[in-house]
C-alpha cells in the first residue's frame, strides 16, 4: 500500500487559505498584501485536488486575516476555505462567501461615473449579478465587468488590476 505524505508541511499557528482556484494563490497575496508579511509562507500552485482537480493553497505562519481580505479572496476564488491554526490543529473553518454588494473594493473605470467625480467623493458599490464566471455591476453608472475587467483598490489607493484565466 503507497502511503500518503503530505506536499505542504502544516504550520503552528496561522491561517490556511484553501481550495483556491488554480493559479490564483499569488495574485491573492498580492491583493490581500499578505505577500508583504515577513512571515513563513508556503505557496501551492496546481496542487491536485480530489474536489477540483487543481487548486491552490497559501499556508501562513502568525497571520489571521481581516474581513477586508476575505472579501477579496471570495471575489477571485468564491470556492476558497480559511482555516485557524493553533498548536498544529484546526481551531476554526469557514467559506468565503461573495457578498451580494461589493463596496470600496474595487474601482469604476467608467470616467464619468459619478464615483469618480472630485466633486462628490462617493465610494464604489457593485451587485453581484453572476458569481461564476463572476459578474458585476456598478450601482450608479450601471457598467457590467468581469473578473478580467475588475480594478482592485489597495490601501494604498494604487489601482491593482487583475488579469487572470477564469477557470469555467
Amino acid at each position: 500500500m503507497l502511503e500518503e505524505k503530505l506536499k505542504i508541511d502544516k504550520i503552528s499557528k496561522g491561517t490556511v487559505i484553501d481550495h483556491i482556484d488554480a493559479g490564483y494563490a499569488l495574485t491573492i497575496l498580492n491583493l490581500t498584501g499578505i505577500d508583504e508579511s515577513r512571515n513563513l509562507m508556503t505557496i501551492g500552485v496546481n496542487v491536485s485536488s480530489k474536489k477540483y482537480q487543481t487548486k491552490d493553497i497559501i499556508k501562513i505562519e502568525n497571520v489571521f486575516l481581516n474581513e477586508t481580505q476575505m472579501q477579496q479572496i471570495s471575489i477571485l476564488s468564491p470556492n476558497a476555505t480559511i482555516s485557524l491554526i493553533e498548536n498544529y490543529k484546526v481551531i476554526e473553518k469557514k467559506k468565503v462567501e461573495l457578498p451580494k454588494t461589493i463596496k470600496k473594493l474595487i474601482l469604476c473605470v467608467n470616467e464619468t461615473c459619478i464615483s469618480n467625480s472630485e466633486k462628490e467623493p462617493i465610494d464604489t458599490e457593485f451587485l453581484v449579478l453572476d458569481e461564476k464566471p463572476l459578474k458585476i455591476q456598478c450601482v450608479y453608472c450601471e457598467r457590467i465587468y468581469n473578473l478580467e475587467a475588475i480594478v482592485f483598490t489597495s490601501k494604498e489607493k494604487k489601482e491593482k488590476k487583475i488579469i487572470q484565466r477564469i477557470q469555467l
